[in-house]
């Protein structure tokens, strides 16, 4: 395999699709409302539990990606451009271009609250990997040219968990600081930037089945 080390684009759009699928900001308001009850040691024990967990899937699904395709008799440039339309959808929905649906359902966030202990469910699944971040990596696992490409897409998930621990870990603060509208601002960026990435992923299909 080749393990020349791809541009620096590549890893810049890798970990920015990433990151904004997973969108950590977004689940602040969920987050904090889950672990009212907790203590700061035991939240912190839960958000680390969730990543690792999360970080585990999502690598799986990248490393297998290949195979699924190939079981399913699915080609590379067909989930292409079924998984850009897709991304396209929830940017549209990020940047409230279409209605919003919630990141988890208000039965499924009134269980979370009651659970004792939500790291693995819904916290690692799913919400930090959930259906739309698992297609994501697949997509990027698919394309993969080479080693060192895997590389690139288990940096951007160690990555993007790592920022999300951090994020979620300072929840009260930020949402202090920045408020509801500087959430909400910020998920409308990483929706434009998922919207930009989904339509190259359309473009990338297109232009191999031309």
């Amino acid at each position: 395999m080749d393990f020349e080390m791809p541009p620096v684009s590549f890893w810049l759009s890798t970990f920015g699709v990433v990151f904004a699928i997973v969108d950590p900001f977004g689940y602040i308001p969920i987050f904090i409302s889950m672990t009212a009850r907790d203590s700061e040691e035991r939240r912190q024990h839960m958000l680390l539990k969730a990543c690792v967990a999360a970080g585990i899937v999502l690598t799986i699904f990248t490393l297998i990606g290949n195979y699924i395709l190939g079981f399913f008799g699915i080609s590379i440039p067909a989930l292409q451009i079924t998984g850009g339309l897709v991304l396209l959808v929830i940017g549209f929905e990020m940047l409230k271009v279409l209605p919003v649906g919630e990141k988890l359902s208000p039965k499924e966030e009134s269980e979370g609250a009651e659970k004792e202990d939500i790291s693995i469910i819904p916290l690692a699944i799913p919400m930090l990997s959930g259906p739309a971040s698992i297609a994501t990596v697949v997509v990027l696992g698919a394309e993969t040219g080479s080693a060192a490409d895997y590389v690139v897409i288990l940096f951007a998930i160690v990555m993007t968990l790592g920022i999300t621990y951090l994020v979620l870990r300072r929840a009260a603060k930020i949402l202090a600081c920045v408020g509801v509208t500087g959430l909400n601002v910020v998920t409308r960026i990483m929706g434009l930037l998922l919207c930009a990435m989904a339509v190259q992923f359309v473009i990338n299909g297109y232009l191999a089945v031309r």
